[in-house]
């Protein structure tokens, strides 16, 4: 008996398309090219896009009505989760790290003005946000609502789907003339997007080597989440993938993964001011930082012709506009 349709809604505007850094390239000695994933739409909300088709296909499957998930103030998977809810008609609850600020700016105003209903956590109560969650979801339940929580980050095994669909979509675009890439590099908050790209390596002969840079989880603890991702979509979706021995990560920059430090944001201005191109402070500056760093090091290691795939974008670059500000007003521009 066939395996059962996997659940999922199309919400991102895709494929999204392949850019090469011409100048970087240049001043590298190799092709760097980007997945621009952080065009898939939705107030550009990159890769949350992609995995919510898939975790709110599962949740719309349940006959969900409220979408109840967390983060910090400034969290994209939360801004991404309230422009979902409003354009399917469906309640969004947040639950935000911290205490609510004097004005709302960022994904927090874009969260409030998509119609979430926002919680503030202060640390207390972000030390037991799970059981909090669940007491949202009681809340609503109460109410007569059909509530679905969603982990921060919407970093599940459904999620983790949204990148094998991504792989995929790299493999077509290779297939229709676009170059084939020795390494794909993306930014790791768990390892689930890795794993996805692991699996449609797998499915489609895409012969990239999958290489991410942790910016939030502890390095050693990518491999072990990328094996156990592939290992549960398999026997849950039947997919003909298998665990890889091997996990390719890169070591990531110093800082925190919340805090843009001044190379963080030295790395936005730097991209922008070559290709046009805005990197989000917090997890692709901090990927594509330790990228660089990487070819600056072993430039053979990653092949020929490598691709970045832009996860997040210029939206998440606005709360940090006062640091960025301070340090353009004391960094020469590029020579062109």
């Amino acid at each position: 008996m066939p395996p059962a349709p996997i659940p999922r809604i199309e919400l991102a505007s895709a494929p999204t398309p392949l850019l090469k850094l011409e100048r970087l390239s240049a001043e590298l000695g190799c092709e760097l090219w980007v997945k621009r994933d952080d065009l898939t739409g939705l107030l550009e909300s990159g890769a949350k896009i992609r995995k919510l088709e898939f975790v709110i296909g599962e949740a719309l499957a349940q006959n969900a009505d409220t979408l109840i998930t967390c983060g910090t103030l400034q969290s994209s998977a939360c801004r991404a989760v309230a422009a979902v809810a409003a354009r399917l008609g469906l309640r969004g609850v947040l639950a935000l790290r911290g205490t609510a600020p004097a004005a709302s700016e960022g994904n927090l105003l874009l969260a409030r003005l998509l119609g979430a209903d926002v919680r503030y956590c202060d640390e207390r109560a972000w030390a037991a946000i799970d059981t909090h969650l669940q007491d949202f979801a009681a809340e609503a339940r109460r109410a007569g609502r059909t509530p679905y929580v969603i982990p921060e980050g919407a970093a599940t095994v459904a999620g983790a789907l949204g990148y094998l669909v991504c792989g995929q979509e790299l493999a077509q675009q290779v297939h229709h003339g676009a170059p084939e890439f020795d390494s794909i590099v993306l930014p790791a908050f768990t390892g689930g997007s890795h794993a996805g790209l692991v699996m449609a390596a797998q499915l489609t002969g895409l012969r990239a080597e999958i290489v991410s840079v942790p910016v939030r989880t502890p390095v050693r603890a990518v491999p072990d989440t990328v094996a156990a991702v592939v290992g549960e979509a398999r026997v849950r979706y039947g997919l003909d993938v298998t665990p890889p021995k091997d996990v390719r990560v890169l070591d990531a920059p110093d800082g925190d993964g919340e805090t843009p430090t001044r190379e963080d944001l030295a790395v936005v201005a730097r991209v922008a001011r070559l290709e046009g191109l805005v990197l989000d402070p917090r997890s692709t500056a901090r990927a594509f930082r330790a990228l660089l760093d990487h070819l600056a090091r072993a430039p053979a290691s990653l092949g020929r012709r490598i691709c970045f795939v832009q996860t997040a974008g210029v939206l998440d670059a606005v709360p940090f506009q006062g640091a960025l500000g301070a340090l353009l007003d004391e960094t020469p521009l590029v020579e062109s």
